[in-house]
């Protein structure tokens, strides 16, 4: 009846141990263990302090469970049998046993565990005498070292107490070591989450993408060991030429979670979306796990906005459409730029302000209007951070003749900034419009413009604000209209300006040039034919209240000459060079005044006539030996007219007088000759 009841026992171990496996992979760490083991009996012991037992031997099968929940706890069923010599005899009793317990599980490293375990059940012994059937106890700790994710070994020493009623019959320390194999091996290491979030891709963009994530995708250990050497890559085929790193991480700890940014190297054939599509995409996600690597592919889908949208999350994003190196934008700009800078008329303020005049003023004649788009309105769209806006890029603004506001601001800038002018996108509540830099430090520009409202200062630069919704109204209608709106969103603070140049630097433009019909200038005369009378109104808008006050001065006799100069002079900074002339002309002969002569000496200048204009600098020197202003221009007319030595020998004279002077005006100090009439201009004037 007691073999009946240890082989019962025996098949209900066995039933169990078996059971375990059918146990959910994902949930548990099942394990099954072959233990060979030596017992050491401590007791009990004679009357005499003599031990009963010798030392024994046995073995020890048992499986194993750990909870996903609380990987450091496990509970265990176990079989043991173990054949304890009686000393000094040549009879040995078999202790058989069957039993359970729960212990406590510590990873110092991945590939090493300490464990404590405590339990009991039931054990049967049987010798010569007869068998014995009662309940046991145990209590021990071991050491696993994990060779695979499936094997491991197990170092091992517990403590075990078989009573009988009244006494003891058994107690010992046994140690054990073997091989423990886990059932879902296979799958170990697998149980790691990804869990990627991605919003949808804007083309325009698809280089900044390789920087500035567009995502993030979660990493979780679900593991009771960490994993190591973790890589997550993304790849679009239909986009990307290879995968893209988005993060890297040493290790992840059993239970922790990681945020890793979601990258993207796109090419170009993203830019070829026209309208909002979706694409294949795929995470990658390798790491090792008690050194076998695991590669797994999470298959996602990638939305893709057509190349025309953009958010207004950040307003700089607006700079990725400004296209200057668009070819249909650059012969736009440059063949305007080129007609204003060869325009026999002189020059007034600086050539990037006259550019910029220039082309507005064509801008005008070719017929470009302010539509709004009533299906994405700007003033709505703006306001929102998540609302998808569409924009225009330039070609397509000078193709259609038509745009919003933020299509003419854009087309406005890359304008500017293929001939080389510095342009900043403005922003106030609801609206977009353009400010340039007209290439004056803010003391030239406090002298040029009658009003200081009509230009801001910003880190040193000045910005003169355009309103490009007016282009039909001209180009001093919409700077005086951008003035005010700057004026007022600046005094409410709710202004922002944005350089394009350091937009770049994050949005990168676009190589994009729309295929289509040419762009087609308007004709050569009715263009100069703007931009003169343009910048006549200008010129004499800025100077009239100044000119009355001067002339005021000069009829009343008091210091003529030196007013008529002064008057001169501002006649000659806004281009109205036969008024200049005739002061100028004026106080030379009415005091012989040497600054006037520079300033004849100027005008020639302007207008290349390059020895007229050396006769009066050298006519000048005479008076004012060491004048900066004299000696400036009579270095540059020496170098029109290809005159080295002499050019190399005031260069000399300046330096001595004003070295400052030859770092601003002649850095190379080279004596090469002057460039083209377009780029000629007058900084110094004699006051």
């Amino acid at each position: 009846m007691r073999r009946k009841n240890l082989l019962m026992t025996a098949q209900a171990v066995s039933l169990l141990l078996f059971a375990l496996p059918v146990l959910p992979a994902q949930t548990t760490e099942t394990t099954l263990s072959a233990l060979p083991s030596i017992a050491f009996p401590t007791g009990p012991k004679l009357d005499d302090g003599l031990a009963y037992y010798s030392m024994g031997y046995g073995a020890s099968v048992r499986g194993e469970l750990t909870p996903a929940f609380a990987p450091w706890l496990f509970g265990r069923l176990s079989f043991d049998y173990e054949l304890i010599p009686v000393n000094g005899s040549s009879q040995a009793v078999s202790f058989a046993y069957g039993g359970g317990g729960l212990g406590l599980s510590f990873s110092p490293l991945s590939r090493l565990a300490l464990r404590a375990a405590a339990g009991g059940g039931i054990y049967l012994a049987a010798a010569e005498a007869g068998t014995v059937r009662n309940p046991y106890a145990e209590a021990g700790g071991e050491i696993l070292v994990r060779f695979t994710p499936a094997v491991a070994l197990n170092l091992g020493a517990k403590y075990r107490y078989a009573p009988v009623p009244s006494d003891v019959l058994y107690e010992g320390v046994s140690v054990q070591a073997g091989l423990v194999y886990d059932l879902a091996g296979s799958r170990k290491g697998t149980n790691i989450r990804l869990d990627p979030q991605i919003t949808p891709v804007f083309p325009l963009f698809y280089s900044y993408y390789d920087k500035n994530p567009f995502g993030a995708a979660q990493v979780a250990n679900k593991e009771s060991i960490p994993i190591q050497n973790v890589r997550l890559s993304f790849y679009a085929k239909q986009f990307m030429d290879s995968p893209r790193i988005c993060g890297e991480l040493e290790s992840l700890s059993p239970g922790e979670k990681a945020d890793l940014p979601v990258y993207g190297l796109f090419n170009d054939a993203i830019f070829r979306v026209t309208e909002g599509t979706k694409a294949a995409g795929e995470f990658t996600l390798e790491y090792y796990y008690l050194g076998r690597k695991t590669v797994r592919t999470i298959p996602v889908t990638l939305a893709v906005q057509n190349r025309n949208a953009m958010t207004w999350d950040d307003d700089r994003k607006a700079a990725a459409f400004v296209t200057a190196k668009d070819p249909a934008v650059l012969g736009f700009a440059k063949n305007v730029a080129a007609t204003v800078r060869s325009d026999p008329a002189t020059p007034a303020i600086s050539t990037e302000f006259r550019t910029a005049l220039g082309l507005f003023q064509t801008l005008k004649i070719y017929g470009i209007g302010y539509a709004v788009d009533p299906t994405t309105p700007f003033d709505q769209f703006s306001s929102s951070d998540t609302a998808v806006d569409f924009l225009q890029f330039p070609g397509q603004t000078l193709s259609y003749r038509a745009g919003d506001c933020d299509d003419l601001t854009v087309l406005y800038a890359a304008l500017l900034e293929s001939v080389g002018i510095e342009t900043a996108l403005v922003t106030v509540p609801g609206h977009i419009f353009l400010a340039f830099n007209p290439a004056l430090s803010p003391e030239n520009a406090a002298r040029a413009f009658a009003n200081d409202t009509d230009y801001a200062v910003l880190d040193g630069k000045v910005w003169i604000p355009v309103e490009v919704t007016l282009v039909k109204d001209g180009f001093l209608r919409a700077w005086s209209e951008g003035s005010r709106e700057l004026s007022n969103a600046a005094a409410a603070g709710t202004a922002a300006l944005y350089p394009v140049r350091d937009a770049w630097k994050t949005y990168e433009p676009v190589g994009f040039a729309e295929g289509g019909a040419l762009v087609a200038l308007p004709a050569q005369e009715s263009l100069v034919s703007a931009y003169r009378a343009e910048l006549e109104r200008f010129s004499r808008a800025q100077v009239a209240d100044r000119v009355a006050s001067l002339e005021g001065l000069i009829r009343k006799g008091s210091d003529s000459a030196k007013n008529a100069n002064r008057l001169g002079i501002l006649y000659a900074q806004y281009g109205l060079i036969a008024e200049a002339r005739t002061q100028f002309e004026y106080a030379v002969k009415t005091s012989d005044l040497p600054q006037a002569i520079i300033n004849l000496g100027n005008v020639e200048y302007l207008q290349g006539n390059y020895k007229e204009a050396k006769k009066r600098y050298e006519t000048a020197l005479r008076a004012l030996p060491g004048s900066s202003a004299c000696l400036v221009g009579l270095a540059r007319t020496q170098q029109a007219l290809g005159d080295t030595a002499g050019f190399r020998t005031t260069v000399a004279e300046l330096k001595e007088a004003d070295s400052a002077a030859v770092a601003a005006y002649f850095p190379g100090g080279g004596a090469s000759r002057a460039s083209e009439t377009e780029d000629r201009r007058v900084e110094l004037w004699g006051e």
